[in-house]
């Protein structure tokens, strides 16, 4: 009797180290994941200012959405609690929109960002679909703020979520001449730039957007069943050429 008691207890403390060093594991990948996304927008903006391009804008988007429908009362209460949660944050109650009911919540910090949260319930028959978004805006870029400003936004990452999100990053910056190569081409040398294999493009007389895939990175989303995981586009604006960069696709208004 001694003897199998003594073998439950290691099976169980076995199953618990087992546990422990997976949630472990799983907490380090999702880590990583968001260090390796983060660090996109350094990417990015590195590439551009080395092309003769000033940053003028850089963001992050992330979304999650529940996993399962709530009530109306369920979901109010868990926005309270996320609400004081992240007390730091001024939040205002959003306007109703075809049913849906949410908040959002803004702040400013002392990097020069600008965090935005908003938690979002849209109808679902008699429930509700629950769905949380974070932006950051970023102006300008400099590495030196951007060592403290990542290390931020990946605190809020883990507090705001549960380990669901999705995570888009761009990064938008002009130069004060127009392309002299065309803006297809300078566009293909971009996407070139990150290994990337183009699958798709829109092309226009002023603008011309290109969506590839490259390996180097473990994201991607599908367009059509192609995957991509990076995109780039370019438009002539007068006396400059707008350039944005974003992985896996482009989030801001080009």
């Amino acid at each position: 009797m001694i003897r199998k008691l003594f073998l439950i207890m290691i099976l169980l403390f076995c199953s618990l180290l087992f546990t422990s060093n997976f949630q472990e594991r799983a907490v380090a990948e999702q880590t990583k994941n968001h260090v390796d996304e983060l660090n996109r927008i350094a990417l990015f903006a590195h590439v551009l200012e080395k092309q003769k391009a000033k940053v003028e804008k850089w963001t992050l988007y992330a979304r999650e959405t529940q996993s399962s429908v709530v009530t109306k009362k369920q979901f109010v209460r868990e926005a309270a609690i996320q609400r004081a949660k992240l007390d730091e944050y001024k939040w205002l109650a959003l306007k109703p929109n075809e049913g849906s009911i949410g908040w959002e919540g803004v702040k400013n910090t002392p990097e020069h960002i600008q965090m935005r949260v908003t938690y979002t319930a849209y109808p679902q028959g008699k429930y509700y679909q629950a769905v949380i978004l974070y932006r950051v805006v970023g102006e300008s870029f400099n590495q030196v703020k951007w060592t403290q400003q990542k290390k931020d936004i990946n605190a809020e990452l883990k507090r705001i979520f549960h380990g669901q999100e999705h995570i888009y990053t761009c990064v938008r910056a002009d130069r004060s001449a127009k392309m002299k190569i065309g803006l297809i081409k300078e566009g293909k040398r971009y996407i070139k730039l990150f290994s990337g294999a183009p699958i798709e493009r829109l092309q226009e007389k002023t603008f011309v957007s290109i969506s590839a895939y490259t390996k180097i990175w473990n994201n991607a989303i599908y367009t059509g069943n192609k995957k991509m995981n990076i995109q780039a586009a370019l438009r002539n604006d007068g006396d400059r050429t707008i350039i944005v960069l974003g992985s896996p696709i482009i989030t801001v208004e080009y």
